[in-house]
């Protein structure tokens, strides 16, 4: 069992970013979500099979539009991006675009597309998560926990580092869960195997904690959770 601190009342609502992941690897993942019986967000970046069977009672979908490539200079259209995913995931109101990126402009885009809240600001380890509304009436729903993010700090998986009380916003991905990530070192080794499931599965580590290892700890402690959906709803 890998010990993960708990003081107080802790509220650890759960994300994943998809990033392309394939079939074999996205399934694996929301299949520990069902194991446990705990909500997920799931901010999709393309259409998958195994999302579009998901359980609506355990998992929510919103959107992960990658405007990367507008960053690089190619052609493109930030509108057209979101709905093209808008056009896979119609009752998709939530969004967290690919690698962060927000502006003011893409901001308003998403108000403007009907999008109830987004999921953007990112705060690593930060006590006192509070949604809050933006000048568009959109609803900022930050987070303080992501998995590579906590591999790139360097710091252990055997435990999360958010054991203070209130809420946490966690943000897994199912590529590091299927590995078990620990290292930029391991996901450097792997990644150029990123749409082979069956070599990504040799390369899991097995040694020590990692991103894996914690979710299936965080969700065996887990009691009732929600996904943003309902938590942006609840906000006045």
């Amino acid at each position: 069992m890998v010990p993960v601190r708990r003081r107080g009342r802790i509220v650890n609502l759960f994300t994943l970013d998809i990033d392309w992941a394939p079939e074999p690897v996205i399934e694996d993942t929301l299949a520990l979500f069902e194991q446990f019986g705990v909500t997920c967000t799931i901010f999709a970046t393309h259409r998958s099979r195994i999302l579009d069977a998901s359980r609506r009672d355990l998992f929510e979908i919103g959107i992960h539009p990658n405007f990367n490539p507008l960053l690089a200079g190619q052609s493109g259209d930030a509108g057209a991006i979101i709905d093209e995913l808008l056009d896979i995931y119609p009752d998709a109101c939530g969004v967290r675009s690919h690698s962060m990126v927000q502006s003011t402009p893409l901001l308003d885009l998403f108000a403007s597309k009907k999008l109830l809240y987004e999921a953007n600001h990112f705060l690593p380890y930060w006590n006192g998560l509070r949604p809050f509304r933006l000048w568009n009436g959109l609803l900022r729903i930050p987070y303080n926990w992501e998995d590579d993010i906590h591999f790139s700090y360097g710091r252990p998986f055997n435990e999360s580092g958010l054991d203070q009380d209130g809420l946490n916003v966690l943000d897994f991905h199912p590529v590091h869960v299927f590995l078990n990530t620990d290292t930029p070192d391991h996901y450097a080794l792997a990644r150029p195997h990123y749409h082979d499931a069956d070599e990504l599965l040799r390369m899991r580590n097995t040694k020590g904690p990692g991103a894996r290892t914690l979710l299936i700890e965080l969700l065996r402690q887990q009691g009732s959770s929600i996904t943003l959906r309902t938590l942006a709803e609840q906000q006045p």
